[in-house]
């Protein structure tokens, strides 16, 4: 009876122990879902041919972002050192190198932007995810 008692406990603090995960589980969760929505944009800006498929490209990042804004401002105030995105913890080594490759990729991509920039479309969905992207700086 000790022994199968003494083997329940192990089993449930065993289970305890891999539930509790890292302290960044919900920011790699978070930062990972930023990442889709980086990768989601650069497809589609990728094969963007005109300034309405650049708009519509542009719209869906940014509706993205706001959706993103609130969990991304409660991890950045739960973690500052996440907010200078400089030292990453080794937990979000991988999903800090996708964001940065990301990020460069974004940047190529918005150079696609230029073509179509006297569009007045083009210039408010910027408008729109300049304002989108502060919002998740706060």
């Amino acid at each position: 009876m000790k022994k199968r008692l003494w083997m329940v406990m192990v089993v449930i603090i065993s289970a305890a122990i891999i539930s509790c995960g890292s302290k960044y589980d919900k920011a790699e969760s978070t930062l990972n879902d930023y990442a889709d929505a980086m990768e989601d944009y650069v497809a589609h800006m990728d094969k963007a041919d005109s300034a309405d498929a650049v708009v519509a490209a542009m719209n869906r990042y940014t509706e993205k972002m706001q959706s993103l804004a609130p969990r991304l401002q409660k991890m950045n105030q739960n973690f500052p050192e996440l907010a200078s995105g400089k030292a990453f913890p080794k937990e979000l080594e991988k999903v800090s190198q996708r964001m940065a490759e990301l990020g460069q990729k974004v940047q190529t991509t918005m150079m696609k932007t230029m073509k179509y920039m006297m569009d007045p479309k083009v210039q408010q969905a910027m408008t729109l995810q300049a304002q989108a992207m502060a919002q998740v700086a706060q």
